[in-house]
């Protein structure tokens, strides 16, 4: 029953267009670090101005964060969230580092999964969000040459969409950026 509020809740969450390339499997559970959502995002006035020229879109909006450690150097990044959706429907979050002011590229998800696996220093990155109608998108990223790129595209019906959660733990709204066991 929980699982089946949690995709409701989800599936208001963000509309959108459908995405064209196609990746069949999911990430495995135990494959994932923490997870967090739009939910999770707090107000934050910290970013500079120029790091705005980054998302697709902007409306100069107040932004919101999450931050995490991504690299485990003891310091965190900040997952900046945009006011605007992105093209492809979902909200756009800049991954910024503010220890060196850089920007690590922009993901696009409602849910943004963080893997325990990385690539050069950076985990692998997950996104999830509910398009209109009856269809969601998960976008996957790897982090090279200092940004994170996506590298797979799944839409998914809603029987794809309940397989694609039963594959994960447990989303326990209450614990976002907690660690995964």
């Amino acid at each position: 029953m929980r699982f089946l509020l949690t995709l409701a809740f989800f599936s208001f969450l963000v509309t959108g267009l459908p995405s064209a390339a196609q990746i069949p499997e999911p990430a495995a559970s135990s494959s994932l670090r923490t997870f967090f959502t739009v939910r999770s995002a707090q107000p934050d006035d910290t970013p500079p101005p120029e790091i705005r020229k980054e998302f697709e879109k902007d409306d100069g909006s107040p932004l919101r964060s999450v931050a995490i450690d991504l690299d485990g150097d003891g310091k965190e990044e900040k997952f900046v969230l945009c006011g605007i959706p992105s093209a492809a429907g979902g909200p756009q979050w800049l991954v910024y580092d503010p220890a060196t002011g850089a920007a690590r590229g922009i993901v696009i998800g409602t849910i943004v999964f963080v893997g325990r696996e990385s690539d050069n220093g950076y985990p692998k990155l997950e996104t999830y969000w509910k398009q209109g109608g009856a269809m969601s998108v998960v976008f996957r990223y790897k982090y090279a040459r200092g940004r994170y790129g996506r590298v797979g595209t799944q839409a998914m019906t809603l029987w794809e969409t309940s397989e694609y959660f039963r594959a994960k733990p447990a989303l326990d709204l209450d614990k976002e950026l907690v660690e995964i066991k």
